[in-house]
């Protein structure tokens, strides 16, 4: 089935879409953060004046000191005249000036509740904003307020149209940003097609498929790693192959043989010169190809237990290495020796018990004299390590790999079960040469540090 190309498309224009509400909210967010800002500023600068002449009127020495400095005194002349000056008394009397009566009630009433010398105003009337500012003075030792007030004819019309030329100049800039947005949606969600057509031709085992791997970024890196797994695949698929035909080799000839010899034997033909002898064979065989399946099933199990949680139960496996190594010297005439004691641990008795199988099977397999077994138990775990002393071992090759290729290029799932029993008892398994000789050792972690083991109560 062919992966929707859609996909990518739909991506990219998401991408873009968030970008442009990205735009959008942050020009909203200067718009309202700009009108709110000139607004202060303008009512700041307002205030400001209203002060200063306010100030220098109530001061006419300061006033008289500025002529020196001819810019400041005309500017000050400027204010003067655009202020407007209105002094009553307590009572309501207006002794200074003249204002509308509204505005003129509405200055009274916030006088005489005002409890500071000054304080600042702002009001409409009929539509009109009003700035002004109270202050408490005294004339002839009596109580007098004095205002000091501006009309604001301009300051709605300068913050609209301000506020509307920015915002066609924001709208402009978000527009023109659109562009390169929807290049770089396009550039962001163009490696992605790529792979994505990548990993379509690699599930149709197009194993020479090329990836863009020259990009730095997270898509370079997941480029490579999916490259990485491209190699991977390529190798196991060249190993199956292999493997497959190894096995149905390994399994057609002991088929072939059990066949031929029972045929024999029905026709009153003993190859072997006698019966007992030639049923021997057939059984050898028969052992033979019962070992080859009894291996791919039990990968199989392994697999289905592989990211499961385990209810496991004390092995000792003191006990379980006497046993087996009591059963393996009946094979052979070999010198076994086995030191040191590994007490117990958590863990599945048969998996444990079929891993060390296969190890003392290779062992016994290619020891030329000897086979030696070393058992400790310590705060980090439990360690085990069967030494032989048969030939070399090539260390280059991953020999615990599932498609690996044993001596004289002969496949094999013994090592691999091995690996995927210590793995799922979150141990380690390692293979090297010795100094005469080829060591397998095992280490498993404290059963009480490891949360995926638990015991199991049942009978």
């Amino acid at each position: 089935m062919k992966l929707d190309h859609l996909q990518p498309k739909r991506l990219m224009w998401k991408i873009w879409v968030l970008i442009l509400l990205i735009i959008v909210t942050l020009a909203l967010m200067i718009l309202l953060t700009i009108r709110s800002s000139i607004t202060q500023f303008i009512d700041e600068q307002v205030y400001e004046t209203l002060q200063d002449v306010d100030y220098y009127l109530g001061n006419t020495n300061e006033l008289e000191n500025i002529p020196q400095n001819p810019i400041e005194y005309d500017r000050r002349q400027q204010e003067s005249r655009s202020v407007n000056q209105l002094i009553f008394l307590p009572n309501g009397r207006i002794i200074y000036g003249s204002a509308p009566l509204e505005l003129t009630n509405r200055m009274y009433q916030e006088a005489i509740e005002q409890t500071s010398e000054v304080a600042k105003y702002q009001t409409t009337i009929d539509g009109e904003d009003v700035y002004y500012i109270i202050r408490q003075n005294e004339y002839d030792g009596e109580l007098i307020y004095q205002a000091s007030y501006a009309w604001d004819a301009y300051r709605r019309e300068l913050v609209s149209t301000l506020y509307w030329r920015i915002s066609i100049l924001i709208g402009v800039i978000s527009l023109l940003s659109l562009i390169p947005a929807l290049w770089m949606s396009r550039e962001l969600t163009k490696p992605i097609v790529e792979m994505e057509r990548a990993v379509e031709k690699i599930s149709n085992r197009q194993w020479e498929t090329v990836l863009p791997l020259a990009r730095q970024d997270e898509l370079g890196q997941l480029a490579r790693s999916i490259d990485a797994m491209r190699q991977e695949l390529q190798e196991q698929d060249v190993a199956q192959q292999a493997l497959l035909q190894n096995i149905s080799h390994d399994l057609k000839t002991p088929i072939m043989v059990i066949r031929g010899y029972a045929q024999s034997i029905g026709d009153g033909i003993y190859p072997t010169g006698d019966l007992k002898g030639s049923a021997e064979v057939i059984d050898e065989e028969a052992s033979r190809l019962e070992k080859k399946v009894v291996d791919l099933l039990y990968v199989t199990k392994l697999e289905y237990f592989k990211g499961q949680e385990m209810r496991l139960e004390p092995i000792n496996l003191d006990k379980l290495v006497e046993l087996l190594v009591s059963r393996f010297k009946l094979r052979g005439n070999l010198d076994w020796t086995v030191e040191g004691h590994a007490g117990e641990m958590l863990g599945d008795g048969e998996q444990i018990r079929v891993a060390f199988e296969n190890v003392l099977d290779n062992a016994l397999r290619y020891a030329e004299s000897r086979i030696h077994i070393r058992l400790s138990h310590t705060e980090a775990g439990v360690e085990i390590t069967i030494e032989n002393d048969g030939p070399l071992v090539d260390e280059n090759l991953d020999l615990f790999h599932q498609f690996s290729r044993g001596k004289q290029g002969k496949f094999g799932l013994g090592l691999f079960i091995v690996q995927r029993i210590v793995t799922l008892h979150e141990g380690t398994v390692a293979l090297g040469n010795t100094s005469d000789g080829v060591a397998v050792h095992f280490h498993f972690p404290p059963s009480n540090s490891n949360p995926k083991l638990k015991l199991d109560h049942r009978n």
